[in-house]
């Protein structure tokens, strides 16, 4: 696996895809080496497992509550993210993520999915017990990113394999369904609709309508890092239309209540501001957008 090594003290961000033994299992992998600084962790319909390296980070306190911000440096898992999340990474601040298909998330660690929307929870709260701690120590051990990404494959092909039955028998909407309507869902899996509800919801950590929403915007989004820039004119009505909205207008709303920001204004700014993670090189970009 060909990982590009930054100078000494030089931020660096990688996308990875999984080895083929994980792939339906993970999405990417997502390195982040010797970032500091404040930056907008943006929506995402993907669970993640994180493992720090290095420094950590500040999260505001969560919306409409009052607090100090919370210090996040340890080893946690989150769900799917329905609005950007403002952060502060301490400097050198390094980490290896990986972005797990939400279908899987539960089979995999043995809890609903909903119950971490929006939350990122140290993985000793959210799994008493997971045996990860050699993973831990072997990833600190080294400098490597792509022995990072070897180590983290190989502790979640043995976790998997643990998991064999509960990943088996986890409830999965083929993508093709996703925009079908509810009772026909259901009847196809013969449950009731509100069993397919419940069911749904602790698979994908969101009830259908809001999964559809967060899946028009990945496509999206994906579309548009997908394009040379700065788009060109009429690019994002022919975006608006591929990825399922309505029409522009309707996507201009969406992504600013996911995003903060219309999507015009996305791929504008610089690779070192706020949004920064939504920036790869060419490198990195293809396991990003693949599957949107």
């Amino acid at each position: 696996m060909d990982c590009p090594y930054p100078p000494a003290g030089a931020a660096l961000r990688l996308a990875l895809p999984p080895p083929p033994a994980l792939s339906g299992l993970l999405h990417h992998f997502h390195i982040e080496y010797a970032s500091a600084g404040r930056v907008v962790v943006p929506a995402s319909p993907l669970a993640q497992l994180t493992l720090f390296i290095e420094g950590g980070s500040l999260l505001a306190p969560e919306q409409g509550r009052q607090g100090q911000p919370r210090l996040l440096n340890r080893p946690f898992v989150c769900g799917p993210m329905s609005r950007a999340m403002p952060a502060e990474w301490q400097p050198g601040t390094t980490f290896v993520s990986a972005l797990i298909e939400p279908s899987r998330f539960s089979g995999l660690f043995g809890l609903p999915l909903n119950a971490l929307l929006n939350l990122p929870v140290p993985l000793d709260d959210a799994v008493p017990g997971l045996p990860y701690r050699e993973l831990q120590q072997r990833l600190l051990a080294t400098r490597d990113a792509a022995r990072w990404v070897a180590l983290m494959s190989d502790w979640l092909l043995r976790l998997a394999a643990r998991r064999e039955h509960a990943l088996r028998a986890a409830f999965r909407l083929p993508a093709a369904l996703l925009f079908c309507p509810a009772e026909s869902i259901a009847l196809q899996h013969g449950i009731s609709v509100r069993q397919f509800e419940r069911r749904f919801l602790a698979a994908y950590g969101q009830n259908l309508r809001d999964s559809r929403r967060l899946a028009r915007y990945a496509r999206a989004l994906a579309m548009m890092m997908s394009c040379p820039q700065p788009l060109p004119r009429g690019q994002l009505t022919r975006i608006a239309m591929d990825a399922g909205y309505h029409d522009q207008a309707h996507m201009v709303r969406d992504f600013g209540d996911l995003l903060g920001q219309a999507p015009g204004a996305l791929m504008a700014g610089p690779d070192t501001g706020e949004l920064r993670l939504l920036r790869y090189d060419a490198h990195s970009r293809p396991a990003v957008v693949q599957g949107w």
